[in-house]
């Protein structure tokens, strides 16, 4: 993984939650009325937020009362869904102090503290014991972890046998480099795609087996120039600002940095790729 003090610094942000919880009440959502629906607008740190999260958990098979591993886990979006609409028990675990911070804060805010146990470390050296659980995911976390096979073998290692793994993630895309700076970097030195042929390739070079993967570029470019439509829209007919918190999430330059991802995709720079695999059962 890339420098963990570079990493930590990039995601660190003072009083996260507490921003998140005053952005909601200019919108009209107090503290005592906020529900998890009203966190989804606000806590998906990836493209196309709760529906991506969704699409890859149902891929994934997860019920409820499953052991689900979330890597990279931010402030909690995907986790919060795993547990509530999906009944599962979560450990996610982020290398961030501030994100973990806010992840428990949110967390105890809409009731699932005791579904969600949130653990600051590291992706490639987990703390957990083998065959801790059945289900590991990960969600726009590996653009910041250069040793991916590390990160595949520890989700391998603390799988059951049978259990799943499955990512959602930021990937090479078939143009040049991206302009920097991205939401998860501010220039290439701590950013680490590669192809989706390669992240598929070491996945199976450590032990798993390919069930599902599917090239969700497209979907996403649509989705980008829908939501830019949308925008130009709303700003023409005099509209107010939707809820959103993309300046809270990304901190300085976030315009710029949703800009340059926007840009990137469109234009094949980076590319999507959702893929689930199995660990063999013996």
């Amino acid at each position: 993984m890339a420098g963990r003090d570079e990493i930590t610094a990039h995601y660190q942000r003072s009083s996260l939650a507490e921003a998140l919880i005053a952005r909601l009440a200019e919108h009209g959502i107090e503290r005592g009325a906020i529900a998890l629906k009203h966190l989804a607008a606000l806590d998906q740190m990836h493209v196309r937020g709760h529906e991506a999260a969704v699409e890859l958990f149902e891929a994934l098979g997860i019920a409820a009362g499953m052991t689900v591993l979330d890597l990279g886990a931010g402030i909690g979006g995907p986790a919060r869904v795993l547990a509530d609409r999906f009944g599962a028990e979560v450990t996610a675990l982020d290398l961030t102090p501030a994100l973990c911070e806010t992840n428990r804060a949110l967390n105890a805010l809409v009731g699932l503290s005791e579904r969600i146990a949130v653990v600051e470390g590291d992706a490639t050296d987990p703390p957990f014991q083998d065959a801790s659980f059945d289900r590991v995911v990960t969600i726009h976390a590996s653009m910041n972890v250069d040793r991916k096979r590390s990160l595949y073998r520890e989700a391998l290692r603390v799988l059951k046998p049978g259990g799943r793994f499955g990512f959602y993630d930021i990937v090479a895309g078939v143009a040049p480099q991206p302009e920097y700076p991205m939401p998860w970097a501010l220039s290439v030195t701590h950013s680490f795609l590669v192809s989706p042929t390669e992240m598929r390739a070491i996945a199976e070079e450590v032990g798993f087996t390919t069930r599902v993967y599917k090239d969700m570029t497209n979907v996403s470019r649509n989705h980008m120039l829908r939501q830019q439509e949308e925008a130009a829209a709303r700003k023409a007919a005099g509209e107010p600002v939707p809820l959103q918190a993309g300046d809270l999430l990304m901190g300085p330059d976030a315009a710029l940095k949703q800009r340059n991802l926007r840009r990137a995709v469109i234009e094949a720079r980076v590319g999507l790729a959702m893929a689930v695999f199995e660990k063999p059962k013996a």
